[in-house]
Order: C-alpha cells, then structure tokens, then sequence
C-alpha cells in the first residue's frame, strides 16, 4: 500500500491558494500547513529505509491505514505485516531536544529556545497496539505477536530521558536504527505463525477496512465557499485568473498558455467546496459564460456523470 499525501494537508494547499492573504484564516492556514508538510515529509523518509523489505515477498507494508474500532478509527503511520509479527512504527518529524519525562508519560521539546510538551508517542503507539489487537480479534486472526516503536525522522534530533530507564531506548530510535530493529522481530522465535493463505487473507481485510479521513476543510476554518478566490490559476505565475482565448487559457501576466490548467481548478473545488459540480458551478468557478464549452471541457474529463439534461452533476472519481 503506498503512502499518499493526507487528504487533509491537499486541502489546506489548496486553500492556500484560493484564499486571499488578507483573510484573518489565512495565517493559521498556512502554519498547519506547514506543520502537516513537515509530518508528512518525515513520514515519506522512512520509505528509503523500508525499500529493501519493500521488494520482499515476506513484507507487508502499510502506510497511513486507518481501520475502524468501537464505532471510532485509530490510524497508524506504518504498519507491516508479517507471517510471524505485526509492527506498527510511529513517526515523528520534530527537530530541536527531546526529552521523554517518564513521570508524567510526556515528551518535552526544547528548540530555537522554546519548550513545548506533547503526548508521549509511546502511549500514543500503545494505544493504536491495543486497537490492532482488538480489530484483529474482532476479524478473527491468528494472534501473532504486534511489536510497536516510534522513530524520529530528523538525524539531528537529540533523545534524552532520565538515567536508567531502558524502556526509552527500547520504544525509541532515529530512522537509520529501524532496519536493524525491524531485523530483530524478524530473527525472534516465535509460537505462531501465519499460513501463506491466512497473510493474505488479513492483507485483503486490511485493504478492505481502510478508510480514509475526509473532512469539510471550509468547516474547519469557519470558513464558506464565499471566501474563495474562483478563477483558473496560471500554472506558470500562479496568477489568477486566465482567460479562454481560442481554445486555450491565456495568463495576461506572463503571456503563459495552456491547454488544461483548468484541471487544477477542479481539483481545488473538489477538495474545497463539493465532490460534485454542475455546468453553472463550473461556470463561475472557471469564469466561462458559455454553457456549451463548460459542457465539452467536463464532458473531456474523468467525471461520473449523475442526471441528465440540466440537472446533471460531475462527481469526482476521486471519491466514488
């Protein structure tokens, strides 16, 4: 299963560019943006020291699966699936000193001369390891051993804890050490182990159960599609709006002209607003006064047409 951008941090690029700079939203915006780019990019920094299991028939690797539990959902950033053990890997991006104060079961980070805390990610895997096992037992699988530990992606972060506590060490590495963690579940005796047929039975299950967080982004923010900049936005300058000028978009900015930038338009409108469009939705969005052309530049894309005639709607494949 490969690792996809989070939907939500999609969203908030695309607000990023649909929403004026002057909005009071628009700051926040821009920060949990960031902070989700820095998570997600810490995430993707895993796939270069996964990459060897990753070719190995005896390796399944999961990322992002979010698999419902006591009417809720618990996510888990990697989990591999083996014929002997299940292993859930948390992933952290933070920079600066962490300290894991073993006290009150929190992590401290200190960096630029800041101290922030944050919910110790060792309780945060624990839980997401008692979700599994009961998601497991509910599907009725072999219980097989479910190993957990958090990784820390950036090579400069400094781990600390008190003197003696050996379940830092045990629960906690930076990213090179996970080969080498993960090779030491692998060499481990084990009880049980799974049939070939029973792996890939738990492997289709998996595929089945997952499922992935959509929020209304506007929601959020408090936010309505009124706040949005509509326009086709030149994929060169990033200005918006182009004009249709002969079966083209024309940017009178930089004199850049294209054949499909209309494509990222609903790609922003989808994430933001609807996961269908109509003609007149269309229509003012891509700032069009044809119905026809609106039509013909729908009718070209990847779109499940719902209804007919005037009261027909677009729906994104994205989301069937």
């Amino acid at each position: 299963m490969q690792r996809t951008m989070p939907y939500i941090l999609r969203q908030l690029r695309a607000l990023k560019r649909r929403l004026p700079p002057s909005h009071p939203q628009f700051a926040l915006i821009c920060q949990d943006e960031k902070n989700r780019s820095h998570g997600y990019n810490g995430e993707v920094a895993i796939n270069f020291y996964l990459a060897d299991l990753a070719d190995d028939n005896d390796f399944f690797i999961y990322h992002g699966l979010r698999l419902p539990t006591n009417h809720s959902f618990f996510q888990m950033d990697t989990l591999i699936l083996t014929r002997s053990f299940l292993l859930i890997i948390e992933i952290k991006a933070l920079k600066g000193s962490i300290y894991f104060d073993p006290v009150f079961k929190q992590m401290i980070r200190t960096f630029n001369g800041k101290v922030d805390g944050f919910r110790d990610p060792i309780v945060q895997v624990k839980r997401q390891n008692d979700c599994l096992s009961r998601w497991r037992a509910t599907h009725r699988f072999l219980q097989t051993p479910i190993e957990d530990f958090v990784t820390f992606s950036n090579p400069e972060t400094i781990l600390k804890t008190e003197p003696g506590n050996s379940i830092i060490p045990s629960k906690v590495c930076h990213m090179h050490q996970v080969p080498d963690r993960i090779q030491t579940f692998t060499r481990a005796p084990v009880k049980i182990r799974l049939t070939d047929l029973e792996r890939d039975r738990f492997n289709d299950q998996l595929l089945r159960a997952h499922t992935p967080l959509i929020q209304n982004v506007l929601e959020l923010y408090h936010l309505t599609a009124q706040d949005l900049i509509t326009g086709v936005q030149c994929p060169s300058c990033r200005r918006i709006p182009m004009n249709r000028i002969h079966s083209a978009w024309h940017c009178s900015t930089c004199g850049h002209r294209s054949k499909d930038a209309h494509l990222a338009l609903l790609d922003d409108y989808f994430l933001l607003v609807s996961n269908t469009i109509t003609n007149r939705e269309f229509r003012h969005w891509a700032h069009l006064s044809s119905p026809d052309l609106a039509n013909d530049l729908l009718k070209k894309e990847n779109l499940t047409r719902i209804g007919n005639c005037r009261s027909s709607s677009y729906r994104n494949p994205e989301l069937l």
